[in-house]
């Protein structure tokens, strides 16, 4: 064997391992997607008297406890990650999201099935801001985009999952409605998944370097680099953390940052591009499409079946918009998501009302709601996390990405909290509202946010202080 081909295999073991690294941290990904998914199917058979009896209202509370719950732990993670670890944080979150569900699965009222849903929450908030972190910390340059948008897409393969799991498991709801339990109880399984997973893999070279814990930074490169290339990236990490702390001290505060008018202008557009995602509608669909599914005209089997489309739709989506985000540019597809999505709801809205009966109806408002998921999770879904990673200045990025994720969780939110009732409200109507959202929000963004595409960062500041420093 040449030299050569000895460092090729080298080289190819190192990339297998950080392969098998992402994956079992994306697994907080995938369960991000599972608990958000899960309540589709199972919401059904918990309102079966006998079983929990839920009213619309409750179902509400119970699918979006979980979004309530994912708010915090956005905020908190982060913090709490920097303090004890980016490997120990993902451990305590695989026992977390085991424990939780199967405290979801036991539960034997609303209100301790609220108290676990919303703890799964907190474990999905937080794997929401350090699971990409993560990822991003241990991959290599050249692998770093593909290795992030991993967790991206184990978001929509979860959902994916979870109404397969629905679809699997409906028809024995005919004779045993608590099969809601084994619904939420099967997330356990990725749970343990992650929660054993991250002891076969590595801490963050850049954390334990933050940490002062050379010697071990040292040892976790070695593992995942070539051996030419790990003395030069200690180098890279150790002056950018000196760098970075240099900078740290003199992070903006919150009341330094509501001082500023352009900065709460950038606030301002950030967190109204994560209340227009929200309020396009996608998690009435993704919360709630067997039960808008059933309202077209389908049984419950059925609908069942159908609904895992939604989650098949949802990967083909994210992994159009991977292709495109930096091809097509921010505004152009932030204005086609909106507009078709809006168009989608429209028509799915009008047939409902006008030809609620006729045979083509229910398909036809299914093939609708398709079109709606492909191109949400082309357009909208990652656009709106990449812009607001853009628009903040480096002094008041943290701070202000903080406080527009938390203000998306809490659309999210209050969009899983009111759908069923609207849903039972009038199909049509709810449809029409987001609609209206959708209108709304191609105004918003085509006043307030400017093209990002190829921008230097330091232009899109420049941008906000002319506009709005005055």
């Amino acid at each position: 064997m040449d030299v050569s081909e000895s460092t090729n295999k080298k080289s190819n073991s190192h990339t297998g391992f950080l392969w098998l690294a992402t994956f079992i941290a994306a697994m907080g990904s995938l369960l991000f997607g599972y608990d958000t998914g899960i309540v589709n199917g199972s919401l059904e058979f918990m309102a079966v008297k006998g079983q929990l009896d839920l009213t619309a209202f409750q179902q509400g509370i119970v699918s979006s406890g979980l979004t309530l719950g994912a708010a915090f732990g956005a905020i908190i993670g982060g913090p709490f990650a920097d303090k004890i670890g980016r490997k120990k944080i993902l451990t305590i979150l695989g026992i977390i999201f085991s424990v939780g569900a199967l405290g979801c699965a036991f539960a034997t009222n609303i209100t301790i099935l609220i108290v676990f849903r919303f703890i799964l929450g907190l474990a999905v908030g937080s794997a929401s801001a350090n699971v990409p972190v993560y990822i991003a910390e241990i991959a290599p340059t050249e692998l770093r985009g593909k290795m992030v948008t991993t967790a991206q897409v184990m978001i929509v393969s979860g959902q994916f999952v979870a109404f397969g799991v629905n679809a699997a498991l409906t028809p024995l709801g005919a004779q045993n409605a608590a099969i809601w339990r084994w619904m939420l109880g099967l997330g356990t399984i990725p749970g343990i998944i992650l929660w054993i997973g991250m002891y076969l893999i590595p801490e963050s070279p850049r954390w334990l370097v933050s940490q002062g814990k050379m010697d071990k930074a040292l040892g976790v490169l070695r593992r995942i680099r070539s051996a030419a290339s790990v003395e030069s990236e200690m180098k890279e990490i150790q002056d950018k953390d000196k760098a970075d702390k240099e900078l740290n001290a003199e992070q903006a505060t919150f009341k330094e940052l509501i001082s500023k008018r352009w900065v709460v202008q950038i606030l301002i557009t950030g967190a109204m591009l994560g209340i227009i995602q929200q309020f396009a509608g996608i998690n009435s669909i993704m919360y709630y499409g067997g039960k808008i599914i059933q309202e077209s005209g389908f049984d419950t089997t059925v609908a069942a079946i159908l609904n895992a489309g939604n989650g098949f739709l949802s990967i083909v989506g994210a992994v159009l918009g991977m292709f495109t985000i930096d091809w097509l540019g921010r505004r152009k597809l932030e204005f086609a998501g909106l507009t078709i999505c809006g168009i989608t709801l429209v028509s799915a809205g009008v047939i409902h009302t006008v030809a609620p009966n006729a045979s083509w109806a229910g398909i036809t408002i299914v093939v609708l709601v398709y079109l709606y998921i492909i191109f949400f999770q082309g357009t909208l879904g990652p656009v709106t996390w990449l812009i607001n990673s853009e628009i903040f200045p480096q002094r008041y990025r943290g701070i202000g990405t903080g406080i527009t994720i938390f203000v998306l969780w809490i659309g999210n939110f209050i969009v899983g909290l009111l759908s069923p009732v609207l849903l039972e409200w009038n199909m049509s109507n709810t449809f029409y509202i987001f609609a209206v959202c959708c209108v709304l929000g191609i105004i918003f963004v085509a006043l307030r946010v400017p093209e990002t595409k190829g921008v230097p960062l330091e232009e899109i500041e420049k941008y906000f202080r002319t506009k709005y420093d005055k």
